[in-house]
């Protein structure tokens, strides 16, 4: 129990980042950006709050990593960071970006969790 009260909160904290940058790309107008040279285009996004709080938030998840590998062995730690963060972003890519869940996602997530439940009881 204790390896995922550590590291859901860095999935979390990934998971929202890469969902933000995803849902930001979205909503600006990239045929606009894609006039514009590449380092004025670069502190553009770099100024928008909306990336800015992803990637203030990916910078935070890895300070709160950090922590999680001294408590926690990281050949159990990791793979469990990942497939919890791997769920994260299927769910939050649905129900914040309208993608698709398909079958072999399902399935994939099932194989996922039951990783997971093995891989904290050993």
């Amino acid at each position: 129990m204790k390896i995922l009260l550590l590291t859901i909160p860095v999935a979390l904290l990934v998971a929202y980042s890469q969902i933000m940058l995803k849902w930001r790309m979205l909503n600006i107008d990239v045929v606009d950006m894609q006039a514009i040279p590449l380092l004025p285009r670069m502190l553009k996004y770099l100024s928008d709050p909306f990336i800015l709080s992803a990637y203030l938030t990916a910078f935070l998840s890895s300070l709160v990593w950090m922590y999680v590998i001294t408590k926690l062995p990281l050949v159990t730690a990791f793979p469990v960071y990942i497939g919890i963060t791997f769920v994260l972003v299927i769910v939050g890519g649905w129900y914040f970006l309208s993608e698709a869940i398909t079958l072999i996602r399902l399935a994939s997530v099932a194989l996922i969790l039951t990783g997971i439940i093995l891989g904290v009881k050993s």
